[in-house]
């Protein structure tokens, strides 16, 4: 007998009334109950939070029973063009609170797979010395590392990269996955400078942070291009825009594979590898790059590489848009949270909850 619309509508009222601890995936609903018998923030109203921290994790200031540290690095000394980025740590941390805890693909919970919490930003001894500021980065993600903890960070210009991987490449070199517009090896100065914007990973390979031969740029683009020779002749493999269109997603997605293999490798993502239309807040923006939602997929394809580390750089909130640019970034930052929380239950075979 057909199913009266009566019967329906019962059924619909039910459907209506279901709540989120009664998730259809149930590891969503014990999850949403612990958040609410803790009374933590998690699903807290943005306008309630006391609190600005990345993602609504816990602020902490010691690096004990922590698997993942999310950092700033208010950094713009050495910018070539235009200062700015030294606000993007705040600038994130206010867009993060729409984004996550949930995948909404993979349905996977960084919260209940590690135990993550807002280091806070870095503080510079000599903000204006860019020697000073790299070495102080150095020495604060050496902690980190020291520690056995995960260093997530949010940047500031390009040129902290360069001490995250000369600290966490102390044992040996890591693999590298860059997005960006630019390579960033140019030899000789920059505007007088050796550590600057322009030489990251030229430095970064010279102090035995990333081995050449498993780094992959990719996005590479506009006029800065002939500027790259060290990219080349170093070995990294180069993957420029007009590739990245002749190829197409998932042949690049198994080249990064590839190259990477199964050593532990490190995630740099710059705002200038986005095209201008989607990222106006960044500090040297590039018409004819990534859209949103390609470098979204392209992110979600490192999914399975032993990623011990990442960072995202160069938003510049004071040329921003609305927030548009702080968005965008703070969505693709939960992506790359939720790839550091299965590496790193993988990498240790354990699984551990965030408590606030």
């Amino acid at each position: 007998m057909a199913e009266s619309y009566e019967d329906r509508l019962e059924a619909f009222k039910r459907f209506a009334e279901r709540t989120l601890e009664d998730h259809r995936f149930p590891h969503i609903g014990e999850f949403y109950k612990r958040c609410v018998e803790e009374d933590n923030p998690v699903f807290a109203a943005a306008h309630e939070l006391t609190e600005r921290t990345f993602y609504r994790a816990p602020r902490v200031t010691s690096l004990n029973n922590l698997d993942i540290a999310m950092l700033g690095l208010p950094m713009d000394v050495s910018a070539p063009y235009h200062g700015g980025q030294k606000f993007a740590p705040n600038a994130l941390r206010e867009a993060s609170y729409t984004h996550g805890p949930i995948h909404e693909r993979w349905h996977t919970i960084p919260f209940e797979m590690c135990r993550l919490g807002d280091f806070g930003n870095v503080s510079f001894e000599r903000p204006h010395d860019t020697a000073q500021t790299v070495e102080d980065i150095y020495q604060a993600i050496c902690e980190i590392d020291d520690a056995g903890v995960v260093p997530f960070s949010v940047g500031g210009v390009h040129t902290v990269s360069h001490p995250i991987l000369k600290a966490l490449g102390r044992k040996e070199p890591l693999g590298l996955i860059h997005i960006d517009a630019h390579a960033d090896t140019m030899t000789g100065e920059m505007q007088g400078e050796e550590l600057s914007d322009g030489a990251v990973f030229r430095n970064a390979v010279l102090d035995q942070g990333i081995d050449p031969s498993r780094t992959v740029q990719i996005g590479i683009r506009g006029f800065a291009s002939n500027y790259w020779d060290f990219s080349y002749d170093s070995g990294m493999k180069v993957i420029t825009m007009d590739d990245f269109d002749e190829r197409g997603l998932q042949q690049v997605i198994a080249e990064v594979h590839e190259t990477i293999g199964s050593g532990p490798c490190y995630l740099t993502v710059d705002s200038d590898g986005i095209d201008a239309n989607y990222m106006p807040g960044t500090q040297l923006p590039e018409p004819f790059g990534f859209t949103s939602r390609e470098v979204r997929n392209l992110i979600r394809g490192f999914r399975g590489l032993d990623i011990v580390g990442a960072d995202i750089v160069e938003l510049c909130p004071l040329v921003d848009v609305r927030g548009t640019s702080a968005n965008l970034m703070a969505a693709l930052g939960f992506e790359i949270l939720c790839l550091l929380a299965e590496a790193r239950q993988k990498r240790t075979g354990k699984t551990e909850k965030t408590y606030w």
